[in-house]
């Protein structure tokens, strides 16, 4: 096992949820989370804020869609024309 330390745990560690880590570059930081209570609180904060502003997003993206009855006016004006 090779304990990378909470400091480079808790660096690193937005960068290795979204997948931007190599596995060797994430192999001692999960091995440390799973080791280490205080680094892996810190890791479901980050999944759970992520999810948060991933919905928060959505929800915006959503929001910001035309209605469907719109779009289908559109593409049936494309058809015809």
């Amino acid at each position: 096992m090779s304990d990378c330390g909470c400091e480079k745990a808790k660096a690193n560690l937005y960068e290795m949820l979204r997948g931007e880590l190599c596995a060797e570059e994430s192999a001692p930081i999960r091995e440390h989370i799973e080791q280490c209570p205080d680094c892996s609180d810190e890791q479901s904060v980050c999944i759970n804020l992520t999810e948060v502003v991933k919905r928060a997003c959505e929800d915006e993206r959503i929001s910001n869609c035309p209605p469907s009855e719109l779009r289908d006016a559109i593409l049936a004006g494309l058809r015809e024309a």
